[in-house]
């Protein structure tokens, strides 16, 4: 009956039938009791009502037992007293407070470790001395540097553009270059550095066997 009632009062059942189907709908209803009514509607329009389980807790359900023969519990939600509490936005502005402050000394004490690198090797000494920041910069630098050129290449370099310098390497056969710093020491061979702006690509002349101008001097 429920499929037959289904196809009569909608569907595609209803487009053909239309006044009869709704007609013979109502003779159901108008014919059947309470209970029978409740399954006419549920049968006709799928409307199943939820069913939960009574009984105390600690009683024991037959492993043959079926939840759709089972009484159902009439409950009803208890309606909220007034609008649900939402959850307070977090204030992160300390934090972002805090993350702007640290990037801010990173940047400025990169910028002076930089202008301490410039500074050391424009004096054209063959043992420096570098504070831990200039000697992590240095690296940063002398790595991109060396890992950009070929091997065939006299002259390497590679910049920073938030520091402003560009450091050129190139080659020197029987130079030495020893860096001491609280934070390790680097010893160079047969290469000479020079420190310029950002914007000075080279390639940069090559140092005279006696040297160089002061404060022009490739170290």
């Amino acid at each position: 009956m429920g499929d037959s009632a289904v196809e009569d009062a909608g569907g595609q059942g209803a487009h053909r039938r239309g006044r009869a189907a709704l007609l013979r709908l109502a003779r159901w209803f108008d014919q059947a009791d309470a209970p029978a009514a409740h399954d006419v509607y549920a049968a006709a329009f799928a409307a199943y009502p939820a069913r939960f389980l009574g009984g105390a807790g600690d009683e024991a359900a037959p492993a043959a037992a079926s939840w759709w023969n089972s009484p159902p519990a009439h409950v009803a939600a208890a309606p909220a007293d007034g609008p649900l509490p939402t959850a307070p936005v977090p204030d992160h502005a300390d934090q972002r407070a805090r993350l702007r402050d640290a990037a801010e000394a990173r940047a400025h004490w990169r910028r002076s470790a930089a202008a301490e690198v410039r500074t050391a090797l424009a004096g054209g000494a063959e043992r420096l001395e570098l504070s831990t920041p200039a000697l992590d910069v240095l690296m940063e630098l002398l790595t991109a540097a060396l890992g950009s050129g070929s091997p065939e290449a006299r002259q390497v370099t590679a910049g920073d553009l938030e520091l402003g310098v560009r450091l050129h390497v190139g080659s020197a056969p029987g130079s030495r270059i020893a860096i001491a710093s609280p934070g390790g020491g680097l010893d160079l061979a047969d290469v000479w550095l020079r420190v310029t702006d950002h914007a000075e690509q080279g390639p940069l002349p090559e140092p005279e066997a006696g040297g160089a101008g002061e404060g022009d001097r490739p170290c």
